[in-house]
């Protein structure tokens, strides 16, 4: 009868959920990868279903190629591919990108250049050249180690670091709001 039905409708009425919003997130190498997982720890938690995906580097029309390919046929409310802007962005490879629903994100002049920022924001870095902010970041903050850790982000790179810095790092604050949901 009529209690059937309504047991039989709550049973129903439990196994739907809210979608979560989901973005596929690009990086051009692992440091951009470990960077872009850290912040989606901080910052898309209960909120955002964030793929993390790399390229291993090459040219940014490679770099485009590799994340169609990852991405697949799976749709996600949104991505983005975070990049160097050190190697040209071509006309070419932006369209591709716009038309295949890719946002692009430039960290100026390189991810080590982001990240010097961050930690030294009176500092203009995007100014300089990628190898420069590589031997700084690498001499300053790793110790003289080549590469980037999870354990590097957790230590130099917490919520009230990022936080205090956030206002005055368009490229940092727009990748937070992606994580976050809001594009």
């Amino acid at each position: 009868g009529l209690t059937g039905l309504f047991l039989r409708f709550k049973i129903m009425a439990r196994t739907l959920r809210a979608q979560k919003t989901t973005v596929f997130a690009f990086g051009e190498g692992e440091a951009e990868r470990i960077f872009l997982k850290h912040i989606r720890s901080l910052y898309a938690v209960n909120k955002t279903s964030v793929r993390v995906d790399y390229a291993g580097g090459k040219d940014v029309s490679y770099i485009l190629e590799k994340a169609l390919r990852v991405k697949g046929n799976l749709k996600y409310n949104h991505s983005f591919i975070l990049l160097d802007t050190d190697r040209e962005w071509t006309s070419p490879v932006k369209n591709k990108a716009k038309v295949k629903g890719f946002e692009l994100v430039g960290s100026s002049p390189c991810i080590e250049g982001l990240l010097l920022t961050v930690l030294e924001p009176a500092t203009n870095h995007a100014n300089r050249s990628s190898s420069d902010c590589k031997r700084s970041f690498q001499s300053n903050h790793l110790n003289g180690r080549r590469s980037l850790t999870d354990g590097d982000c957790k230590r130099l790179f917490s919520r009230s670091v990022l936080d205090a810095v956030i206002p005055n790092m368009p490229i940092l604050k727009r990748i937070i709001k992606i994580m976050e949901g809001n594009f």
